[in-house]
């Protein structure tokens, strides 16, 4: 065949074979080309980063502040009581037992303050913290006896939780109360600053503010919320002061404190130690805002107030003052009562009040004051010293006995 002449077509089934060859090739290619793509963008792509591990709560445990008398701790899982020491750090599930005139103030990781009394029991249930939110657990089971409670500062991210055998109460940030339970489960709860939640084991649920609080028995049944008595405010003899007597078998110390609306009767503590834990005095008064201390010996005390309601409901005591008392030289004669309310400085003159017996002598670093009738003095007196400086009142009574007290001058607001 010569080269002018043509070659005959190509068949059809040779032309689908050639085209069904060449889209396979492509197919692979391309598909080779995608599987790259994905083995590269899995090696060198950007990667999603694996969540965080979550955050395990870690426990920070409490310490001691201070203990008197007889405190025990019994640790988690042992038999065996040991003496409670500063140095120990409670932790989960620990139990401290106060004994008989024994108190025990511990301080909790978040900054809260748990004061147990005396013929208490008390476990440690959780003191932990969040290490990444910082957020503070505490959570405490009084068994029984009594405990007063501070809670942390409202900058602690957190919660407390107090139990008993009949009650489950969560304090919010600085709230201050008071829990008693009784040996067959009884409970008393006080909040007197703050507020606070409680469910009661029949599952009744109850919110306490300030100056509020309930009363659950045996049962765990609640009774009806109980409105508080307000804080006294404490008068004479003022914080600090130093009482002299010739005689202190014939002393009589006048404490004074402000009444408190609706209360039916106060309650008065004096004690050698602020404590409390075993009171000299713990007496009531009915109506009246004031007591005589007979006989005292010398040495340093400590007194406090609470009101008492009508239905006998105890409020918050007052702030701790306290006083001491020294012997002066002997006179034959008793010396009278004085109360020294205030030494109060306003510009060049200085304001005293306070309360003596009738007919009394008064004066003050020398200068004489005038007493009433009823034996109170209220007297302005220039003054040429300042705020912070010692003055001196002298009182001497019919009889002829002289008592001294000695105070701080402060400002007057």
């Amino acid at each position: 065949m010569t080269s002018d002449e043509k070659q005959p077509p190509p068949r059809r089934g040779d032309q689908l074979e050639w085209f069904t060859v060449r889209y396979r090739t492509l197919a692979l290619a391309g598909g080779a080309v995608v599987l790259l793509a994905a083995i590269g963008w899995f090696l060198l792509g950007p990667r999603t980063p694996p969540p965080p591990p979550a955050a395990v709560d870690v426990e920070t445990g409490a310490t001691f502040k201070s203990i008197e008398g007889s405190v025990q701790v019994k640790r988690s899982g042992k038999l065996e009581w040991r003496p409670a020491t500063l140095a120990i750090v409670l932790r989960q599930n620990d139990l401290v037992r106060t004994g008989s005139g024994a108190s025990a103030e511990i301080h909790l990781a978040d900054g809260g303050v748990i004061n147990v009394r005396p013929d208490s029991l008390m476990t440690i249930l959780e003191s932990s913290q969040n290490p990444i939110s910082r957020r503070q657990r505490t959570a405490l089971s009084i068994q029984s006896g009594e405990a007063n409670f501070q809670t942390a500062s409202r900058g602690v991210p957190g919660s407390t939780t107090i139990s008993t055998p009949t009650l489950r109460a969560t304090a919010e940030r600085d709230t201050a109360g008071n829990i008693q339970v009784a040996q067959g489960g009884a409970t008393g709860l006080r909040i007197f600053r703050g507020q606070g939640a409680a469910e009661t084991r029949a599952g009744q649920r109850i919110a306490l503010v300030s100056n509020e609080g309930v009363r659950v028995d045996a049962t765990g049944a609640a009774g009806p919320k109980l409105a508080l008595p307000t804080v006294p405010q404490l008068t004479a003899p003022s914080n600090g002061t130093d009482i002299a007597y010739p005689d202190l078998k014939q002393g009589i110390t006048l404490v004074l404190w402000n009444a408190v609306p609706g209360a039916s009767a106060y309650r008065v503590m004096v004690d050698f130690s602020p404590s409390f834990a075993r009171p000299l005095f713990d007496r009531q008064t009915a109506r009246s805002t004031q007591m005589e201390l007979r006989a005292l010996e010398a040495g340093e005390y400590y007194w406090k107030v609470a009101a008492v309601g009508a239905d006998g409901t105890e409020g918050s005591f007052s702030d701790v003052w306290r006083f001491t008392l020294a012997k002066s030289p002997q006179t034959t004669a008793s010396p009278p009562a004085l109360a020294f309310e205030a030494a109060e400085l306003k510009g060049n003159l200085l304001h005293v009040r306070g309360r003596t017996e009738p007919g009394a002598t008064l004066s003050l670093n020398g200068v004489r004051l005038e007493v009433q009738a009823d034996g109170s003095f209220n007297e302005f007196v220039a003054f040429d010293g300042e705020a912070g400086a010692s003055v001196l009142l002298t009182a001497t009574g019919t009889r002829g006995g002289t008592v001294e007290q000695r105070r701080r001058v402060t400002v007057a607001d």
